[in-house]
């Protein structure tokens, strides 16, 4: 009898270790991608701070390129394409602004990928 009870109580750590070892692992993965999203959220600030300081100063220009702009500042939060096709917006955003509430700056291009309008707004 003593015997099947000491089986039974290697048997249940076993399988608790085993339990507590998956969870520890998801916790870990959920603390990773909580790292990342972070990381992400910061660089969409920075970036929005540039092209918010580059549009106050003027350093971005109607007629500048998408390349040089994406070069130089990064990639929008949202890129939007207008339903007539003669227009794509740039959104820049802080982390703490929402897609429909906060402060954003939207950067207008033609359909051949030409600057036509920068402004910031909330």
């Amino acid at each position: 009898m003593q015997r099947i009870v000491v089986v039974f109580c290697i048997i249940l750590i076993s399988c608790a270790s085993n339990c507590c070892a998956e969870g520890l692992g998801t916790l870990i993965e959920l603390g990773r991608s909580q790292a990342e999203m972070h990381k992400q959220y910061a660089q969409e600030t920075r970036s929005f701070e540039a092209v918010k300081r580059a549009i106050e100063t003027g350093a971005i220009k109607k007629g500048m390129d998408k390349a040089s702009i994406l070069s130089k500042y990064g990639e929008p939060v949202v890129i939007v394409d207008d339903l007539d096709g003669k227009r794509v917006d740039w959104i820049y955003k802080p982390a703490e602004s929402s897609f429909f509430e906060g402060v954003r700056a939207t950067l207008f291009f033609t359909s051949e990928g030409v600057l036509d309008e920068a402004k910031l707004g909330e």
